[in-house]
């Protein structure tokens, strides 16, 4: 008989196979004989080990697919974290421990310790950490890996309690059909990594799927959030017609990639991406994208002793320049919160997701906003224009910006904010251009008072992820409360709503950059909403293109105002399932 677990859809597409249950745990050196040598000795197995596990994550962090390099370009920085080293040094000679017990110690410490703060950023250091540590303990000792990832069998429906980076890139991808964990979230790496690779995966499944017998049949439905346990050949036989017509769209849809997406009524929707750095924005190109509808930028100031100059991110925006016309959608420093920042002396809060972040703390660092603002005019310039013009030379706009540069505000709660940025951005060189700003809509204070922030700058640009858990007061990051953080809460389809009319008035763009931009079962209901351009992952766009050219936009309008009369996310999700052109 078929069992249906309903989990929460972490990667979207279907998978079929066989259960493989992956229990792995960071094993006790009591078990490896490995035998103590002097201190030195010790220490100089440490460090040789180190070195060898740098060089692979210098190597990965090289990965074309960026997300994979942006992970490993993080755990690089871990293992040279003074913590980790410090520690592991002082188990060796004070202690008088092995290299690989010192390694353990201070990596269950660091775990423990990251795990104990409640945020989404030491919740996802502690995976990292403990993922780290694993692979060092690997040089260390031949007694401790990843066996049982490297002798999965064809056709497996893998089942863990959750999955690192390092375990996710391990996976022979033509042997996963799909995964459900046990618990995890659809924002953490696992998932978006998983997303990346297109595996299908489900999470918040509990701990019961890790009690299921090998080889057991199984399904894996990302889209829905479920893992069928023994399903009926009936069950398999739709879930293969499915996987069949999955496939099928998406050919067709890479295959008409660039071409634009306009509604069977003649309304154009500009299909953006989501991008990290350059290469992203490279492959934004060839998926298809009209542009890069949120350029996040974090990486260039986290996780080093200096903010970036003016020059260095310059150099860096006209580097993405060089890869595709745009626009380019740069948001602003997101900072703080869950991304402290090295030179910033972040005060000690007990709720930093409600804390000095995003445009609260840009306003407490001017020059940081100053800064990168100024980067951005400078790399708008066309390369023959010198940068050094004198302050009382006019801007032509109609040729003097070589590249569309937008700055988008994040985490605006309030119309003080928005002033206050204009007024610190008046100050920056009048000689270069200035850029379209605009403000993200992530807080349901700034969807109420959309109308007053649509007057004051150039477009919208609504982050469906924050706003949908501070609507719900739940943290998308907790597997126990994640599946109250839902997009399609009538709740927040109201925000989106209240937003998109503010800018109709006022004229202004609305675009969603949140994770329902790149679901093709959510693109109707979303331009029904009023929503003008949407920003997806990178593995969507081609889709959510084709799907928009099956659209009418009078349609759409049905849709939204059915979904607005709902009374749970679940009944707009069956809504939605049910509609048809």
């Amino acid at each position: 008989m078929t069992t249906r677990l309903l989990g929460l859809p972490a990667a979207p597409g279907i998978g079929i196979g066989a259960i493989a249950v992956y229990r792995p745990a960071l094993p006790s050196p009591a078990t490896t004989g490995v035998a103590v040598k002097s201190p030195p000795e010790e220490w100089q197995a440490f460090t040789v080990a180190a070195a060898r596990l740098d060089a692979e994550l210098e190597h990965q962090a090289q990965n074309e697919n960026t997300l994979v390099a942006e992970l490993f370009a993080a755990h690089r920085v871990i293992l040279q974290d003074r913590t980790l080293v410090d520690g592991v040094q002082r188990f060796i000679y004070e202690e008088g421990e092995s290299a690989l017990t010192a390694t353990h110690k201070i990596i269950h410490e660091l775990t423990a310790l990251f795990r104990s703060f409640e945020d989404e950023y030491f919740a996802g250091r502690a995976v990292d950490i403990q993922d780290l540590g694993r692979r060092l303990m690997s040089h260390l000792s031949p007694a401790v890996g990843w066996s049982q990832l490297s002798h999965l069998a064809p056709q497996t429906i893998l089942l863990a309690y959750d999955l690192t980076p390092s375990e996710l890139t391990l996976l022979a991808q033509e042997r996963i059909q799909g995964i459900g964990l046990a618990y995890s979230t659809p924002t953490a790496h696992s998932a978006i990594l998983a997303h990346s690779l297109g595996i299908p995966m489900v999470c918040t499944l509990g701990a019961r799927i890790l009690q299921l017998p090998p080889g057991t049949s199984a399904v894996v439905d990302g889209i829905n959030g479920l893992l069928l346990i023994e399903p009926s050949a009936a069950d398999v036989a739709e879930y293969a017609r499915r996987n069949e017509g999955l496939h099928a769209a998406q050919i067709s849809a890479r295959r008409d990639a660039h071409t634009p997406a306009i509604t069977g009524d003649g309304v154009p929707v500009p299909i953006f991406a989501n991008a990290n750095r350059p290469a992203d924005v490279e492959q934004a190109r060839a998926h298809g994208a009209d542009g890069i509808g949120l350029l996040r930028t974090e990486y260039l100031f986290l996780e080093r002793a200096h903010p970036p100059t003016v020059e260095e991110q310059a150099a860096v925006y006209r580097e993405f320049a060089q890869q595709m016309p745009g626009p380019f959608v740069v948001r602003a420093l997101d900072a703080g919160g869950d991304k402290p920042v090295r030179y910033i002396d972040h005060e000690v809060e007990a709720n930093p997701f409600l804390g000095l972040r995003g445009i609260r703390l840009l306003l407490e660092k001017p020059d940081l906003l100053r800064n990168q603002y100024h980067a951005l005019q400078l790399a708008s310039l066309p390369p023959e224009m010198p940068t050094n013009r004198p302050t009382d030379t006019p801007i032509d706009t109609s040729t003097d910006i070589g590249t569309d540069f937008r700055f988008l505000l994040p985490m605006i709660s309030t119309v003080d904010e928005i002033e206050a940025i204009h007024a610190l951005l008046e100050e920056a060189n009048c000689a270069l251009p200035r850029l379209p700003v605009g403000a993200m809509i992530e807080v349901p204070s700034a969807a109420l008072i959309a109308e007053a922030i649509a007057e004051r700058v150039d477009f919208l640009s609504i982050g469906t992820n924050d706003l949908a858990q501070y609507t719900l007061a739940s943290d998308r990051t907790n597997s126990a409360v994640a599946r109250l953080a839902d997009p399609l809460h009538p709740a927040v389809l109201r925000l989106i709503q209240h937003t998109c009319q503010a800018g109709q008035r006022h004229n202004k763009p609305v675009a969603v950059c949140g994770e329902i931009a790149g679901d093709p079962l959510v693109t109707p209901l979303l331009l029904g909403l009023g929503v003008t351009a949407l920003s997806a992952p990178l593995p969507d766009i081609a889709l959510i293109k084709a799907t928009v050219r099956r659209q009418t936009l009078a349609a759409c309008r049905h849709l939204a105002q059915a979904a607005l009369a709902c009374a749970t996310a679940g009944e707009v999700r069956t809504l939605l399932e049910n509609f048809q052109v």
